[in-house]
Order: structure tokens, then C-alpha cells, then sequence
């Protein structure tokens, strides 16, 4: 069982057809609904750290990835590192369908700027129902 803030680690997923490896999420929504006339239960934006400063400055320059210090951050285990949420990215999963673990959480008053970044932010949402 996940809820909003949660970090999971994904054992394996689709995105846009093409079968990817594990990779961590942060929960945005754990409510069930339907999208395309398929059912969800969980929507989630990919969590990825930086490699290097070169990286950090390429990444941050799309206007979707928002900055996450490692320090916003409770997880086990933590990898020190900063790095960044694709929140343009929304990946909708059916629980049934994916092999997933909690691994932390995003500190709730970071989840709050997320979500107003979402909200307030200028650029196009993209959706990822290939898990449902």
C-alpha cells in the first residue's frame, strides 16, 4: 500500500511501448478513477538523480523537472544525491498490474511545492497509461 508522497521503486514498467527496468516514482494521487476507459488506482511522476553538474543543467532547463535536494527527501536506502521530478510526466498504474515497493517519502511541505509547481506551471502535461 502506497499514499501521496510516497517514493516507490517500480520493478518494471512501459512507457510508450517500450518495456523499462526498475525506476523510482513519487506518488501524486493513490485514488482510483478511469482514464481512456481504463481503470487506475495510482498516478505517479518519475523521481531520477543527477549524475553530474553538466546533467543538473540540462535536465533543469525543461520546464517540467522540478529541483529535489537530497535532503527533501526520506528514503532507505539514500543515495545522498540531489536530483529532480519530471512532474510534465503523469504514469498512471494499475497496482494489480506492477511489481512495486515503498522505499521513503518526499517531505510533505516539498510535496506542496510540487504541487503548486504542477498547478502553476507553464508547460504541456503528458500522460502514460501503458501500465493499466
Amino acid at each position: 500500500m502506497c499514499k501521496v508522497g510516497d517514493i516507490i521503486l517500480v520493478e518494471g514498467y512501459t512507457d510508450n511501448g517500450i518495456q523499462l527496468d526498475k525506476h523510482s516514482f513519487v506518488v501524486i494521487d493513490d485514488r482510483d478513477g478511469k482514464i481512456e476507459g481504463m481503470s487506475y488506482d495510482m498516478i505517479c511522476n518519475v523521481l531520477s538523480s543527477f549524475k553530474n553538474e553538466a546533467q543538473r543543467e540540462r535536465k533543469l532547463s525543461y520546464p517540467g523537472n522540478f529541483p529535489i535536494a537530497h535532503d527533501d527527501t526520506v528514503t532507505n536506502p539514500h543515495n545522498n544525491k540531489d536530483g529532480y521530478i519530471k512532474t510534465d510526466q503523469l504514469y498512471f498504474f494499475n497496482k494489480n498490474k506492477i511489481n512495486y515497493h515503498v522505499i521513503g517519502n518526499v517531505n510533505p511541505d516539498v510535496m506542496d511545492l510540487i504541487f503548486d509547481f504542477i498547478e502553476n506551471g507553464d508547460f504541456q502535461i503528458v500522460t502514460i497509461t501503458d501500465n493499466l
